[in-house]
């Protein structure tokens, strides 16, 4: 399922109307705030046009948020996105998938990890850094720095390690909020335990009593249009087909059948 970017904005419309100040991932190491509170993530999949398109509208609002881009095989980032983000006011942040690109090798992934931060900081200030799960390494869905704490990389901190024991983390992982197709976007600590709109999610929060609450969209979900909304949502189709398929043969191979 996809959202229209109307449907996000009307819903950080509403989260302010219900009282709750938004902020980008870095205020949470560098200035942790009272509840109520929403940080807003960004995760970049694909796409990061329609970040850029998404960063626009809430800079409009006078609303800052985090995004974190992540390289391709050959180290190369989206960098006059990141920059134009940057310069409308948003945190942009590393998102790394060092382990899982290294085949678990702990050694060969710290060396890559600070050459690709490196590389991002050609482009814009990073203060926070975000994992990726791989689905190539399924028993390392987390990523990890390997033992380096982010002080020793001049990082105010790692969305890693956010304690989430009394935060209810929100993701857009699956399709929509709540998902039963979400496998693998989890924090440990609080989630929905049901599909909510973003229409209804507010008011949800306010009923239920919810004052810290951390929001993770992905910007290809929101796009503009019909015929992009179709594309989003038929790609979060074949990606659910395509993960039923491949925990099915993980389940046949192991059974021995």
């Amino acid at each position: 399922m996809a959202y229209a970017l109307e449907d996000y904005l009307r819903l950080l419309d509403d989260l302010v109307a219900a009282g709750f100040p938004l902020h980008p991932i870095r205020d949470y190491f560098a200035a942790p705030v009272a509840p109520p509170f929403v940080y807003l993530r960004h995760d970049i999949e694909r796409q990061p046009r329609r970040a850029l398109a998404m960063a626009r509208r809430e800079a409009d609002r006078g609303i800052r948020a985090s995004y974190y881009f992540r390289c391709d095989a050959r180290g190369q980032f989206p960098a006059g996105i990141m920059r134009h983000l940057a310069d409308l006011g948003h945190e942009v942040g590393f998102r790394y998938e060092c382990l899982g690109r290294c085949r678990g090798n702990t050694d060969t992934a710290l060396v890559r990890f600070e050459t690709e931060l490196a590389a991002a900081r050609q482009i814009t200030l990073i203060e926070t850094v975000a994992p990726l799960g791989q689905r190539l390494l399924p028993a390392q869905r987390t990523d990890s720095t390997t033992g380096v704490g982010p002080e020793g990389l001049t990082l105010l901190g790692d969305a890693a390690a956010i304690d989430y024991t009394h935060i209810l983390y929100i993701t857009d992982s699956g399709g929509c909020f709540g998902s039963r197709h979400n496998r693998h976007d989890h924090s440990g600590g609080p989630q929905l335990g049901e599909p909510v709109t973003p229409r209804d999610l507010a008011a949800w929060l306010l009923e239920q009593g919810v004052q810290r609450v951390m929001l993770n969209c992905h910007p290809e979900r929101w796009p503009r249009g019909a015929l992009a909304r179709l594309d989003a949502g038929l790609r979060d189709r074949i990606g659910w087909l395509s993960g039923g398929w491949r925990r099915q043969r993980a389940a046949d191979l192991g059974s021995g059948d």
